[in-house]
C-alpha cells in the first residue's frame, strides 16, 4: 500500500484532504491483542495470581481499552482539509464535525520532534510553537524512513505548499 492510500489522500478541484493518523490502526490491533492476552492470562491463572495479580491484569485491560478508545475517537478519524476556494484549513473529526483552524496566509509548516522521531506540523505564524497540528506520520532515522519522507514530501507536502502559496 502506497502512502497516498495509507493516508487517504484526496487531491481535487483546488482542495487537498488527507488523514495523517491512519497509521495508528496497527497500534489499535496491538491494543486489542494485548487485552485478549491479558484476559486469557487472567482466565487461566486466576487462582494462582492472587488479589494483586488480578488487580494488575484488570488495570492493564482498563488502560489498554481507554488508550485504544482515545486513539479511535480523537485520532483515527481526524482529517485535514485545505480548501483553496475559501483559503481556509479545516480539521474534521467524525464525532465532532468540521472546525476552521486557520487561513492560508496564517499557515506555516514546521518540523517537530519527539524523542528520536520527527514529523511535519502545521501552525499559525508566530504561534506555531504554542499550538501546532501534526500533519504527517512519524519519521525516524534509517533508509526505510528516508524513503517514506521522500514519498511524503513528493506526494503530499509539495501539493500542500503549492496550494498555500
Amino acid at each position: 500500500m502506497d502512502l497516498k492510500d495509507k493516508l487517504r489522500l484526496e487531491i481535487g478541484n483546488n482542495c487537498i484532504a488527507f488523514s495523517p493518523y491512519r497509521g495508528i490502526m496497527s497500534s489499535l490491533y496491538g491494543f486489542v491483542a494485548g487485552i485478549a492476552v491479558t484476559v486469557i492470562i487472567l482466565g487461566l491463572f486466576n487462582a494462582r495470581l492472587g488479589e494483586g495479580g488480578r488487580i494488575l491484569c484488570c488495570a492493564i485491560i482498563v488502560y489498554l481499552f481507554i488508550h485504544g478508545l482515545y486513539d479511535l475517537i480523537f485520532k483515527l478519524n481526524v482529517r485535514y482539509i485545505f480548501d483553496g476556494n475559501n483559503q481556509v484549513i479545516y480539521r474534521e473529526n467524525l464525532p465532532f464535525g468540521r472546525r476552521k483552524l486557520m487561513r492560508f496566509e496564517e499557515a506555516v509548516i514546521i518540523t517537530s520532534s519527539e524523542s528520536c522521531d520527527w514529523h511535519y506540523s502545521l501552525g499559525i505564524k508566530e504561534k506555531q510553537f504554542l499550538k501546532s497540528y501534526k500533519i504527517s506520520p512519524d519519521f525516524g532515522a534509517g533508509k526505510a524512513s528516508e524513503k517514506t519522507v521522500f514519498a511524503y514530501e513528493k506526494e503530499i507536502l509539495n501539493p500542500i505548499v503549492e496550494l498555500l502559496s
